[in-house]
């Protein structure tokens, strides 16, 4: 199938299925004119799993990364550079000169360090979709930093406490932090230890289903609470998104260690996932205009179909064109 050892399928799964999510969001369909007042929360959900599986993903091979032999933080950090700047910085040329997002000239400078996430919404201008990429880049800096400096995993927890506790504390005097790091800051952590502890993984992996499948859904309800009274901060809607998030993460990710995480289809969307995230928006913009689409049902159905495909087309090749050239020119 792939030269990714089976073990990992299941991750390579839950990607695939997080930007089959995201693109149905984007699109729209999760609309409460679609669903109805009843289920008018439910883009919130699928939101919620979506990025937070993909932070925890990305928890998890930090740590995978940091175990290859002579890794240092310098390969570490270039890794990541090499990988996330380039194909970003392009696409925050598309969204600024192409899609028509107007910044200041200080924002451009944050977006071009890619450091949005701790300057948005109080002191820049927030740049839709392109933050998860901003925070994904702080969650590597501040847990990668305490990662190779702190190698006991009590000594890392008791770090990302404190680290938490500062950055809440510049959030609420100054304004510090996009709201949004704190509901997947120690995301990002659960899969580091997810990929630590292996003997606890493995008896997570080993629970009877329909437990987990009760404590998926039975974490729907508390958040469904907090939203309906618009609650959407403080300790109680952590914990409470965090459980929705985790539950559900370990769910699909016992579902996908079945045969169906080894469909061929999850490793090509998990290879397409990244440049299909940078690039969707740009690409449905060329569309709507080609086609004069506007804000309607109609256009909701073209994203989602053939917007989608045709991104995930997109986003493969220009994966696979990185990938080569990354490594024609020796820097990976």
């Amino acid at each position: 199938m792939s030269d990714k050892p089976e073990r990992q399928m299941e991750f390579e799964a839950l990607r695939g299925l997080s930007i089959i999510l995201l693109l149905s969001l984007h699109s729209e369909i999760y609309d409460p004119i679609v669903f109805g007042e009843t289920l008018k929360h439910i883009g919130f959900f699928v939101a919620s799993f979506l990025l937070g599986s993909f932070f925890f993903l990305a928890g998890y091979f930090t740590e995978v990364s940091l175990n290859k032999p002579n890794r240092n933080i310098i390969a570490f950090a270039w890794s990541k550079f090499i990988r996330i700047y380039p194909p970003y910085w392009l696409a925050v040329i598309l969204f600024v000169f192409y899609l028509g997002y107007t910044l200041k000239r200080t924002d451009m400078a944050v977006y071009a360090m890619n450091l949005q996430v701790v300057f948005s919404p109080v002191f820049v201008k927030q740049l839709l979709t392109l933050w998860y990429i901003s925070m994904l880049v702080v969650f590597y800096i501040l847990f990668g930093g305490m990662m190779f400096a702190i190698r006991s995993s009590a000594g890392l927890a008791a770090a990302s406490a404190a680290l938490f506790a500062v950055a809440y504390f510049l959030h609420l005097r100054w304004g510090f932090f996009d709201p949004r790091f704190f509901q997947y800051y120690f995301i990002f952590l659960a899969g580091v230890f997810f990929c630590r502890f292996q003997e606890v993984r493995q008896k997570l992996y080993g629970w009877n289903p329909v437990i987990k499948i009760i404590l998926a859904v039975a974490a729907l309800f508390p958040l469904q609470w907090i939203l309906e009274y618009s609650r959407t901060e403080g300790a109680f809607y952590l914990l409470a998104v965090d459980s929705f998030i985790l539950s559900w993460i370990l769910l699909w990710l016992t579902i996908f260690r079945t045969k169906a995480g080894n469909w061929r289809i999850w490793l090509w969307l998990s290879t397409a996932s990244y440049f299909t995230y940078l690039f969707h928006r740009p690409l449905w913009y060329l569309i709507d205009n080609t086609f004069g689409l506007g804000k309607d049902m109609t256009t909701v159905y073209i994203h989602l179909t053939f917007g989608a495909i045709l991104a995930l087309i997109l986003g493969y090749y220009l994966q696979r064109g990185y990938d080569r050239l990354l490594a024609s020119l020796r820097l990976k």
